[in-house]
């Protein structure tokens, strides 16, 4: 596989950070492993919060730190109503499209030509960008 770019979802950057959680060592492996290949990690500015959010529940305040580290690892990327239009016109005209929150993020990732989309969502729907859990990818 020649992979240049990622985009990570926010369940993956929650798991590197949460030792508790079922999908932590695959997504820390699958991680380190695409940082070691130099491949440019992306995630949306949106998820940034969302993980914040879900990691000061249990870190407290050491979720702040985690979020700089974040920072150090994944490309952020922002949007605008054109995006957001985007996928609302994505949920309106094809009916596999049926969250918000990851169409955008889908949407943003064929913005950014990502390769593949690494989430543990088996929800998530994109017709034309692989998607693998980080256990399938370390599998590959």
């Amino acid at each position: 596989m020649n992979i240049k770019r990622i985009f990570v979802d926010a369940n993956v950057i929650i798991d590197t950070f949460d030792k508790s959680r079922k999908e932590s060592i695959s997504s820390e492996k699958a991680i380190r492993h695409l940082l070691l290949k130099k491949v440019d990690l992306y995630t949306s500015c949106d998820l940034i919060t969302t993980v914040y959010y879900v990691l000061r529940k249990k870190h407290g305040k050491e979720a702040l730190k985690d979020i700089e580290d974040a920072l150090n690892v994944y490309i952020l990327i922002p949007f605008s109503n054109h995006e957001v239009k985007q996928a609302l016109e994505l949920i309106e005209t094809d009916p596999k499209f049926k969250d918000l929150e990851d169409t955008l993020q889908y949407v943003l990732a064929k913005k950014e030509k990502c390769d593949l989309i690494l989430t543990n969502d088996k929800e998530f729907y994109s017709p034309d960008i692989k998607i693998y859990t980080p256990t399938d990818f370390i599998k590959n």
